[in-house]
């Protein structure tokens, strides 16, 4: 590992993202097809996020990413809102990724390292859609951050109902039921299905009525 590279990463990510409000990074698969219902249902999200005045930030690449971003590009060229912004952090990989054209604010990493810290660094909540290992490692990062107290507690919302209810079912019967980890860590995760649930997540999270994953 470059430690030089490494500095410079993290150092231009968070000077780029620290002047910036009410980012919602959203984690996601880069091999969803756009005809995927997954893909519209995350851009149909973003949108609405936009809307909302959220602005949103991904790994930047294609599939889930492009959706995300490309949502809420599509919203703030119609409503001409300057104050929301897409964001890319791209991962520099063999055979994949590159920058989807949806991202006005495009950071490159080579590392995984650095690019999870500057994730991390401002965002209001999490949104974890349909994706593979990548996604599930980044879910597991902020699981891990937030339960051992090394992030703030943010939303951390699983959004697929169909996808993620079997992950919850899993974690609750045999992690959960083994003690390998508490309720309240458990209850970190919410798993909703709708832009509507997002949203009341996220206001109930304002309110300091944060629902637990079965809500």
């Amino acid at each position: 590992m470059d430690l030089d590279t490494l500095r410079e990463e993290i150092s231009k990510g968070l000077q780029t993202l620290e002047q910036l409000e009410n980012i919602i990074t959203i984690f996601g698969g880069s091999r969803v097809d756009c005809a995927h219902t997954a893909y519209h249902k995350i851009q149909e999200l973003t949108y609405i996020l936009g809307a909302h005045n959220y602005s949103i930030m991904t790994g930047g690449g294609p599939g889930i990413m492009e959706a995300a971003n490309r949502g809420l590009m599509q919203y703030k060229q119609e409503s001409k809102n300057d104050s929301i912004f897409s964001i890319g952090l791209n991962i520099q990989l063999p055979h994949e990724q590159k920058m989807n054209p949806y991202v006005e604010i495009p950071l490159e990493f080579q590392n995984f390292f650095s690019r999870k810290l500057v994730f991390n660094y401002n965002s209001t909540a999490f949104i974890v859609a349909m994706g593979g290992y990548g996604t599930l490692d980044e879910l597991s990062e902020v699981l891990v951050q937030i339960a051992t107290g090394k992030h703030k507690r943010i939303p951390i919302i699983l959004y697929g109902k169909d996808y993620w209810s079997g992950f919850l079912t899993w974690l609750e019967t045999k992690l959960l039921d083994e003690g390998v980890i508490s309720k309240v860590e458990l209850e970190l995760l919410t798993l909703v299905d709708s832009p509507n649930e997002v949203l009341e997540v996220l206001e109930c999270f304002k309110k300091s009525d944060f629902p637990n994953h079965t809500s």
